[in-house]
């Protein structure tokens, strides 16, 4: 009776411990082993993970509080720049942006002999006609000109220089770009189709700005003007989302980048308006009742009646003549002269005379 009584303890208490295994989320297996006792254990599920069938966009909740020393995304701790939005989405703010670009851990190129580095053979067709076209056209998209070292800025800005100018984007060897603004590599690349900006704070959409930071640097293309010590920027692998197939080049995005290391701009002389043309000046208006040209049919008669509102004659009319003299047939005689004495020369067609008081 006693065994009995404890075989009956024994079961309830394996209960017991079974129910608390599956209060904790545990998986209970209960068996009876060769002696007909109840033997319970326990083992932990394995974690499963279910996947939306739709995309969920994510949320990033950052702490409300500034950490000492670091920067944040509108600037350094303190500073305030507009946040400037696309198509109803925000544009990120970065300090810098550095691109790797075709360079070697030496630094050194790595292109095919005999060629600038980054020269590439074939690329698309793009509408630079204004800024605005060429951004319409390619943003959000991935452009691998020279097929080295997947899309990266230069490539971007290669694209832009070829459709311009039939060149491609210089680095002058150094394979980073800010070398194609760095030891004069900058004539190379403005030829006569760029005017080179050297003040940030004149930047205007359609500059190409070059930024020294870092061991390559980086280069976009402005769309908007100077704000505040920052600008807003198109260009590749600055922060977009990557390419088909690529495991470093990033598409071409917007953002708004600080100044801070602004090296130079190459503006396309085709978005510098020209010069307006002077206003001609006006032909100094010429008072026929002080110099005039004498036509055919002119009478001092008609002079008088035009520049006085009367004519009289008499000694009132040779009076009045003898105030016109002629410039050009007889210099420095009157008319009056001419039809008073032998040597004046009278009123004639062709002569220039001038009224003198």
């Amino acid at each position: 009776m006693v065994e009995y009584n404890t075989k009956i303890k024994t079961i309830i208490g394996s209960l017991a411990v079974a129910i608390v295994a599956v209060l904790f989320g545990l998986i209970v297996n209960i068996n009876f082993n060769q002696n007909g006792e109840i033997e319970v254990t326990t083992t932990t599920p394995e974690a499963v993970i279910e996947y939306s069938a739709e995309p969920v966009p994510a949320t990033i909740t950052k702490s409300e509080e500034t950490i000492e020393g670091v920067e944040t995304g509108q600037g350094a701790v303190g500073e305030q720049v507009p946040v400037e939005t696309v198509d109803g989405y925000p544009i990120p703010t970065v300090e810098a942006v550095e691109s790797n670009g075709p360079v070697t851990e030496d630094n050194e190129q790595e292109c095919p002999e005999g060629e600038e580095c980054g020269r590439g053979a074939t690329y698309p067709q793009v509408d630079i006609s204004t800024p605005q076209a060429f951004l319409n056209q390619t943003l959000g998209g991935c452009y691998d000109v020279d097929g080295y070292y997947n899309e990266q800025c230069w490539d971007y800005a290669a694209l832009y220089f070829l459709n311009y100018t039939g060149h491609t984007f210089y680095t002058c060897g150094t394979g980073a770009a800010k070398g194609a603004i760095a030891d004069g590599c900058w004539q190379k690349n403005a030829g006569n189709e760029f005017t080179m900006i050297w003040d940030a704070t004149q930047l205007q959409a359609g500059d190409w700005i070059v930024f020294n930071n870092g061991t390559f640097g980086h280069v976009g293309m402005a769309v908007g003007t100077y704000n505040n010590g920052y600008i807003t920027l198109a260009g590749q692998n600055q922060g977009g989302g990557l390419c088909p197939g690529s495991t470093m080049g990033a598409r071409v995005n917007l953002i708004n980048i600080s100044l801070k290391y602004f090296a130079g701009a190459f503006r396309p002389n085709i978005y510098i308006p020209p010069e307006p043309e002077p206003e001609p000046e006006p032909e100094p208006t010429v008072d026929v009742c002080r110099v005039r040209e004498v036509v055919k049919g002119d009478t001092l008669g008609k002079i008088m009646q035009e520049c006085t509102g009367e004519t009289k004659w008499g000694a009132t009319m040779n009076e009045y003549a003898s105030h016109w003299y002629s410039t050009k047939f007889q210099r420095y005689l009157t008319v009056y002269d001419g039809w008073a004495s032998l040597n004046g020369v009278g009123l004639f067609a062709g002569d220039v005379i001038e009224y003198r008081d």
